[in-house]
């Protein structure tokens, strides 16, 4: 590691700033980062353990040159061995001196610490990233795959960020003629009467971090409204979170809005085993992208998805490619 360079634990409200002036310097123009989003993700998150925030200075108490995330939560995250690195960012005027391998190291000391077995790049509770950029923001053409390759990281699996311009948008035929084979289906926003259905739907057909979030969503003064449900009577069969812009909380879907952009999120979205394949899956897409619009949205994205050829069908394209790596820390 460059000579100098010093490295802690821990982080407060005032050092948030710097953070984030941090990351913005190497990969703002990709991923903006904001405040906001940053406080959501460490000091807001229940999961957050500051001993699992390392940050590199130029010295005791010189500038900050790089700074990693660990979080060692378990289930419903994950196997109760994994553990998750969230952030690795190095200023780039210090990059190429072993801070990045420092920083790697001491985020994995800590999971380790916390009894995990396995360190799992991105994914984890107020994830930033599902994993590693495929095309870092720099365009340096794999660049941070390469760096965790080298330190014993193993890759499998992608997931994709998709993108929607509204402005040519219209429901397609066949989505109303859905909607008319299905006279005792409701597709509509939430009432709050609706939240225990809605979390007991959930926890049957999605148990696990979809119905974790949306709790939390809730418990944290969420708008119940956001949440976009296929009801037959009052069962809930289906749902959609919506993330309008504006939102007080930061969705993975619009984690990157740029002040300018009017960008609206989908996610997640899932509807009962008994009423796939019957083309309601894509009327609530349908509904979702009407819903946003009517919330000022001009441009929507959907996170962490494999799904391109359903998305694909109301004109969803990849906007960003992300690989799934782990590694053994046994």
């Amino acid at each position: 590691m460059a000579e100098g360079a010093h490295l802690r634990a821990g982080v407060d409200a005032p050092l948030i700033p710097a953070l984030v002036d941090v990351w913005n310097a190497a990969w703002g123009r990709t991923f903006p980062l904001r405040i906001a989003l940053l406080r959501q993700n460490t000091l807001g998150d229940p999961h957050f353990d500051p001993e699992g925030l390392v940050v590199a200075q130029e010295g005791p108490a010189g500038p900050l040159l790089g700074w990693a995330l660990a979080k060692a939560a378990g289930h419903p995250f994950g196997p109760p061995g994994c553990g998750w690195i969230g952030a690795l960012v190095v200023h780039p005027a210090a990059q190429g001196q072993g801070i990045g391998t420092a920083l790697l190291r001491r985020a994995e000391e800590f999971l380790k610490s916390r009894g995990k077995n396995r360190a799992v790049l991105g994914g984890g509770p107020a994830h930033f990233f599902p994993g590693v950029p495929v095309e870092p923001p720099d365009r340096s053409g794999g660049r941070a795959l390469s760096f965790f390759e080298r330190r014993g990281y193993r890759f499998s699996g992608t997931a994709y960020d998709l993108h929607r311009s509204l402005a040519d948008y219209r429901t397609p035929p066949r989505v109303e003629a859905v909607l008319a084979a299905h006279p005792g289906v409701t597709l509509r926003p939430l009432g709050p009467g609706e939240r225990r259905p809605l979390l007991g739907f959930l926890a049957e057909v999605f148990p696990g971090r979809w119905t974790e979030d949306i709790r939390r969503f809730l418990e944290e003064g969420g708008e119940i409204s956001d949440i976009l449900g296929i009801l037959d009577g009052a069962a809930v069969l289906g749902f959609a979170h919506l993330h309008p812009p504006g939102s007080r909380r930061i969705g993975p879907s619009v984690a990157w809005a740029r002040k300018s952009e009017r960008l609206g999120g989908i996610g997640p979205l899932g509807i009962a085993p008994s009423l796939r394949g019957r083309g309601l899956g894509l009327a609530l897409l349908d509904r979702a992208l009407l819903r946003l619009r009517e919330f000022g949205a001009t441009q929507v994205v959907v996170d962490w998805t494999v799904l391109l050829d359903f998305y694909g069908r109301l004109g969803f394209v990849p906007i960003r490619e992300y690989r799934h790596g782990a590694r053994d820390l046994r």
